[in-house]
């Protein structure tokens, strides 16, 4: 199966938040943080985690640089509204669908005249949210790289790991299924793919969060792509023999579907 080389240093966008953010610690998330171990991925929104005591005092920063902050924009095109029984009612279940994450995070709209203007959003999360299993460093994070359980170091960027990334993406699901405003969720079944295509393009192993000590998360990944998972579907087949790969997966709330890995494209 078709991956990156894992990245040797932080990339350009990271970098600049880190020197916008200084000397507050930074944690690349999302889409940023699989990048960086070799996903495939188009970062289409940057996503950080910071600790919650510095959640307030980052946000300020941003803003101060010229960041203004958004209400990200959950619409539903006219055309695929025009065709629904009930408008008012959809626009009101894609509101709720993401309102766990929209009411725990901040989304900023990147400076006028920056480059990257229009094009990126970037989202800040307390760490209460993300749920990364913070380093054992100190809050002033050495000024040379160096390597800790679960993440690589560059200054104040903890760049999270396979292990230390699963087991947030995944804790973050359970917190998703566990909102009760939204009887579906656009944002856990965005996590859920996540998880998968780490498992498919990093080999991560069936039992990565075995020394996780939330046992909901163990429960979760086991059956959702770990061991338990494969002793019903058998091991996940990484060989290159098709455009994409397909890797079954089930998403939040228990909804069952089929993420092609490399087309970004999910089938129910």
């Amino acid at each position: 199966m078709f991956r990156r080389p894992r990245e040797t240093q932080p990339d350009p966008i990271t970098s600049e938040l880190s020197h916008l953010l200084s000397p507050l610690v930074i944690f690349p998330w999302g889409p940023l943080a699989m990048y960086y171990l070799g996903v495939p991925i188009v970062v289409g929104n940057a996503m950080i985690a910071v600790r919650d005591e510095d959640y307030e005092l980052a946000c300020q920063k941003l803003t101060d640089s010229a960041f203004y902050k958004i209400i990200p924009d959950r619409s539903i095109p006219p055309e695929i509204l025009a065709t629904l029984p009930d408008p008012e009612q959809a626009i009101e279940e894609v509101e709720r669908e993401y309102q766990l994450l929209d009411n725990s995070t901040v989304t900023f709209e990147y400076p006028i005249n920056h480059h990257l203007s229009g094009s990126l959003q970037l989202t800040v999360a307390p760490n209460s949210f993300a749920n990364l299993p913070i380093p054992d460093v100190t809050g002033d994070v050495k000024q040379s790289m160096f390597s800790t359980t679960g993440y690589d170091i560059y200054g104040n960027i903890c760049q999270p790991l396979e292990e230390a990334l699963v087991e947030s993406f995944v804790k973050c699901v359970i917190d998703d299924e566990n909102d009760e405003n939204a009887e579906f969720s656009g944002w856990g079944d965005r996590l859920s793919p996540w998880v998968a295509m780490m498992c498919a393009y990093l080999e991560v192993n069936n039992d990565i969060l075995d020394s996780c000590p939330d046992q909901r998360a163990v429960e979760w990944f086991s059956v959702t792509c770990g061991r338990i998972h494969e002793e019903k579907f058998g091991p996940l087949d990484r060989r290159v023999s098709k455009p994409a790969a397909q890797v079954k997966c089930i998403g939040a709330l228990g909804r069952e579907f089929v993420y092609s890995i490399g087309l970004g494209k999910k089938t129910e």
